[in-house]
């Protein structure tokens, strides 16, 4: 007598095993047949900085960039610098050919990557909070173009893109120990303008002066004490957002590192960044589409709070930021760099937190969409589109689950 439960069972197991072993690759080769949507821009991503433990003996953050590549994004950010032998090399591009993490990170398959950029050729990277320098400057405008330079040739065709910036502005234009209680100095006002304008005119000039394609470079400013310029009595109330960002005349983006303003209910969230972006140059407007302001920082780890308790309050802003528009939104950090603080997607015992999980499952989800958009319409969303379709991922507990 032939057993066909036993046959059903055996094919149901077969079936399972070729899944389990074959179906990564399967999806895999099938998401590589469109690049337009392996390629779309998902908005949310995190940052690689330094950190307070690692689990390889690779560099860490080689290591953190793939932890976010496991976690499914193409969103990466960290600082770029010489490592050990800065001081014996002369410029950016010398820096990255001479450190191979620099090149390994490159060449992982990240679309967008932020970059704290500093400079090798300065004394002092700060030297314009003495006011306007036009020798520096001109130091600044010639090892900015060089590097562009360098990305356009080296990654064209590749569709990544790089956006050089700075870390949070206001801390460097009024220096620290001033704790944001009174303005910066009208030197360092007129300064920080000069070196911003000298940056961007660079990499203008470099997009010009360089044969590219499907790759691009762009250059951000970072504020992060906004809410001191909309609410501060004078005296307190001269900040980047409105005494430097006005005066940048073709800057193509400005990020914010949002902590003063991401515990706020939506409707003065989005008076925030709606004050941002009015002092905002609208020179590129035309050149750039959509918004031009981002979400450079944001997280929930400090005062001790737990993996467990960032979870709800993450994804709440994000659905806050994401109805405003923003076209990135990204967590600090991968792994935790503050004692006695929560700051990461994987603890110190290499455990995914909630966070991690509810990226993870945001963009497999969201990609998934994306494609099925495409082949419904023979195009990619645009962007209120693309907001109604991830909205409801972002806000579902479970979005892998989502329809």
């Amino acid at each position: 007598m032939i057993d066909y439960q036993g046959m059903k069972l055996l094919a149901t197991r077969s079936f399972c095993f070729f899944l389990v072993l074959f179906a990564p690759i399967v999806f895999a080769k099938e998401q590589s047949i469109d690049p337009e949507v392996a390629g779309f821009n998902l908005r949310f991503g995190s940052q690689a900085f330094g950190t307070r433990y690692q689990f390889s003996t690779n560099d860490v953050v080689v290591e953190e960039a793939e932890q976010l590549l496991r976690m499914g994004s193409d969103i990466v950010k960290f600082t770029l610098n010489a490592g050990k032998g800065r001081k014996e090399l002369k410029t950016l591009t010398a820096s990255v050919e001479a450190n191979p993490h620099f090149t390994r990170l490159f060449e992982m398959p990240f679309h967008h990557y932020f970059l704290w950029t500093d400079i090798a050729s300065h004394s002092s990277h700060n030297y314009w909070r003495k006011g306007p320098q036009p020798d520096q400057d001109l130091l600044e405008y010639e090892e900015m173009h060089e590097f562009a330079r360098y990305l356009l040739t080296r990654y064209s065709g590749t569709g990544k893109k790089f956006y050089l910036g700075n870390w949070e502005g206001d801390w460097l234009l009024l220096g620290t120990a001033q704790h944001g209680t009174n303005n910066p100095a009208p030197e360092a006002v007129l300064g920080m303008r000069s070196w911003l304008n000298a940056r961007q005119r660079a990499v203008d000039d470099a997009k010009k002066d360089t044969p590219h394609t499907k790759v691009d470079v762009f250059v951000y400013a970072e504020v992060n004490r906004v809410r001191d310029a909309m609410l501060n009595k004078p005296g307190a109330n001269i900040r980047l957002v409105n005494a430097v960002l006005p005066f940048v005349t073709n800057l193509d983006y400005v990020s914010y590192s949002s902590y003063d303003a991401q515990n706020l209910a939506e409707p003065e969230l989005h008076r925030t960044l709606d004050y941002i972006v009015a002092n905002l140059s609208t020179h590129k407007a035309a050149v750039i589409p959509g918004r031009r302001l981002f979400i450079g920082e944001y997280g929930f780890g400090g005062n001790q709070r737990t993996p467990d308790q960032q979870l709800e309050p993450t994804r709440k802003y994000l659905a806050r930021v994401l109805r405003w528009g923003v076209p990135f939104s990204l967590f600090w950090q991968v792994y935790n760099n503050e004692e006695g603080n929560y700051y990461c997607l994987i603890d110190a015992h290499g455990k995914p937190t909630p966070c991690f999980v509810l990226f993870q499952d945001y963009l497999s989800a969201a990609r998934l969409r994306v494609a099925d958009f495409k082949r419904s319409h023979g195009r990619l969303p645009n962007d209120a589109e693309f907001t109604a379709l991830a909205l409801p991922l972002i806000e579902s507990r479970n979005p892998a689950t989502t329809p």
